[in-house]
């Protein structure tokens, strides 16, 4: 078995595979697009992946969904979006070519349709481009891609990411039938060069979450939309401290329930130049999280519950006694869910320290360490693999802030080479890690300095997912 293929998270069959693409529900059934190489394990000849799904958790993998149409001078089929307009489905995508059609200065939008009720076919109109930089007149954008689309009461509307005046933007353009487009202008800019896979939950009285991907770590801005542009900015967040480390270029979409789900491509990029595996695979998703807006402007995220259905054999500790003396669970795996629940008051300045991915040896183990002091939470890769390439540097971000006493609920989802750490359901951190050793699958808890009680602690080992091939 591939040690390092994660066992609940979404992969490819195999290959490359990044960015989600077009996520989106209809009659019940859930549709994933993703960014897909489907000859080698590496990045080239962009395609659309398609699965699909009754619970957002178990997966089948249909045929791509978008190929480059080589005779029309396409090479890639960049990120985009899925709009549900009636019972059709329409898909739209950046299309990229050569020379004139470069990514930096020659990008095109391009749309596609479904082809049949069943949603397993797609094609591209003959109207296609249905947007192109000439729109913008004498306003220069640079890295213009992935477009998201939905709908106002007076009509369409998309934004669009790129680089303007040497700053990360998102342009927002505006539409009567998903096909005659007008440039409207800018509807928001950061201070990132780059914006790349920018989109939105709407919530009410105007109220929006801004996401984009700036070549580091994904943020998010909550404000209001007026006059087709974000106003009022009252939080500018990270929705994830991974970065290209474990978590990048998200996109969402609002399911049958009118839940806000946001999808996220975990990187191989810890792997390194020369890792010393030979798999013939490359990429995941993180958990597909429901997102929330809290009064202050922070976005919740928590996994979507059906993810819970995956829960084994359930290990539980009540009252929990730990030093800073390694203290081995009776968990054995490298599946598992692991959820803690602390009182502030009682772990005073003490640094609360999970190992994962643990050998009995010491020389391999993973910890995540929760530090009221520093008000830090990190994912110390430092000795979470014997191998001498792979990227080992730490992954961190910053606490919630504290309401009072409420408890500290650590939260940690770890897949073969995939860990998630969700802080009270608002820090967010994702990492890759490559044990090694075959006995590299302990669970220890430790403490900084001296002893503390952990209030509950609870472990599953977790199913695999049920991922397969039409």
């Amino acid at each position: 078995m591939d040690r390092y293929r994660p066992r609940y998270h979404f992969t490819a069959p195999r290959n490359w595979m990044n960015d989600p693409n077009g996520p989106f529900q209809l009659n019940g059934e859930y549709h994933l697009f993703y960014q897909h190489n489907p000859s080698k394990p590496e990045w080239g000849d962009i395609h659309w992946g398609h699965a699909v799904s009754r619970d957002l958790v178990n997966w089948t993998h249909l045929p791509y969904g978008l190929a480059p149409s080589h005779e029309r001078g396409e090479i890639h089929c960049y990120s985009g979006c899925a709009v549900v307009d009636g019972d059709e489905v329409k898909l739209f995508y950046t299309s990229i070519g050569e020379g004139d059609r470069n990514a930096t200065t020659g990008a095109e939008q391009w749309m596609a349709h479904s082809s049949g009720r069943d949603l397993r076919s797609w094609h591209k109109p003959d109207i296609n481009p249905v947007l192109t930089l000439n729109l913008h007149g004498e306003t220069y954008v640079q890295d213009w891609r992935d477009p998201y689309v939905w709908k106002e009461t007076d009509g369409w509307r998309m934004i669009l990411g790129g680089i303007y005046e040497g700053k990360g933007v998102a342009m927002i353009y505006k539409s009567e039938d998903l096909e005659n487009w007008s440039f409207i202008g800018v509807f928001h800019q950061g201070e990132e060069h780059i914006w790349e896979c920018p989109h939105l939950f709407r919530f009410e009285e105007d109220k929006a979450v801004l996401f984009y991907s700036p070549s580091g770590q994904v943020r998010y801005m909550t404000g209001t939309i007026n006059g087709d542009k974000l106003t009022d900015v009252q939080m500018h967040g990270t929705v994830d401290f991974g970065g290209m480390q474990g978590y990048y270029a998200s996109t969402g979409f609002v399911d049958e329930a009118g839940r806000r789900i946001l999808l996220g491509w975990s990187p191989e990029e810890a792997r390194g130049k020369d890792f010393l595996v030979n798999l013939d695979w490359a990429g995941a998703l993180a958990l597909p999280r429901v997102v929330q807006l809290k009064p202050n402007g922070a976005i919740a995220m928590s996994p979507v519950p059906e993810i819970e259905r995956l829960r084994g054999s359930h290990h539980m500790f009540q009252q929990l006694r730990v030093s800073s003396t390694k203290v081995d669970t009776d968990l054995h795996s490298t599946s598992f869910e692991c959820l803690l629940e602390m009182d502030r008051d009682a772990l005073g300045v003490q640094a609360i320290i999970v190992s994962l991915f643990a050998s009995p040896c010491g020389r391999e183990h993973t910890d995540v360490r929760l530090d009221l002091v520093s008000n830090k939470v990190t994912i110390d890769r430092s000795s979470s693999s014997l191998f001498p390439d792979v990227n080992k540097t730490p992954v961190e971000g910053n606490l919630p802030q504290a309401e009072g006493s409420e408890p500290v609920k650590l939260r940690i989802f770890a897949d073969q080479s995939m860990i998630e750490v969700f802080v009270n359901d608002e820090t967010c951190l994702t990492a890759r890690v490559y044990p090694t050793l075959e006995e590299s699958n302990g669970l220890a808890l430790q403490t900084s300095l001296s002893e503390a009680v952990i209030s509950s602690m609870q472990a599953w080992e977790m199913k695999a997912a049920d991922i397969r091939e039409e």
